[in-house]
């Protein structure tokens, strides 16, 4: 049963209703994918504040990754690399430094982080799903400049069941890219615009791999977003 109380101080109250609830698990359930798109998630000011702390008071550091290598590479070793062994170039957040780490802003970001693994966020997470799931230790913030990129790869891993991702930068548009590309298992895909305060959840044993666009000239924008994984059960 959902703690709509609770829920309410994160989650934008018309997305707990449960006709809201019926609606977000058959688009769910009837997706090629199995995913679902909410638009304006988060209670505005929790969204406000979140995307400040990524955007003026959080510290990215650039990670880059290869197909050919687990885990992240060196800078240098990366551009020796082929580029179809290029996985990705993005940001991903290290850290706060000390003159912001008791804001407002980083500590609703610290706040969130442990609320998203409470028993009501998951309840939330199985209404619209329908699936049980088990626990989250997996949750953390990126930041996308010009030029960076996500290619083909499957969360099929480490027991993982439902992946999400929160965007949170304000007036990002379509042409800037940096748009998600959901595969489906007929080939057909999906592609979900990161649109400020829009979250997307998907099931990754149903989408056989997901992409990340490449960041295109964004008016010095930055793709902000904040995302985890729950895992299968047990």
């Amino acid at each position: 049963m959902l703690d709509r109380q609770r829920l309410a101080s994160w989650i934008q109250p018309q997305h707990l209703e449960d006709r809201a609830l019926e609606t977000y698990q058959n688009a769910f359930t009837s997706h090629a994918a199995r995913l679902v798109v909410i638009r304006d998630f988060l209670v505005p000011q929790v969204a406000e504040r979140l995307s400040r702390f990524l955007a003026n008071e959080a510290e990215f550091k650039p990670e880059y990754g290869l197909y050919s290598i687990e885990g992240a590479v060196k800078e240098e070793e990366w551009l020796l690399a082929s580029d179809q062994d290029r996985f990705f170039r993005l940001g991903k957040l290290v850290g706060t430094p000390p003159q912001f780490q008791t804001s407002p802003n980083a500590l609703t970001y610290l706040q969130f982080r442990m609320t998203f693994q409470r028993p009501e966020f998951k309840a939330f997470f199985e209404a619209i799903s329908g699936m049980p799931l088990g626990g989250s230790d997996d949750f953390g913030a990126h930041s996308m400049i010009q030029g960076d990129f996500l290619r083909p790869h499957s969360d099929d891993n480490r027991s993982r069941q439902l992946a999400l991702v929160i965007y949170l930068t304000p007036g990002w548009e379509r042409e800037f890219g940096g748009l998600l590309r959901v595969v489906h298992k007929d080939g057909g895909f999906t592609e979900v615009e990161p649109a400020y305060n829009t979250m997307i959840a998907f099931d990754v044993l149903a989408a056989p791999a997901h992409l990340v666009l490449p960041i295109q000239s964004a008016q010095q924008k930055r793709r902000l977003s904040i995302g985890g994984w729950y895992h299968q059960p047990g």
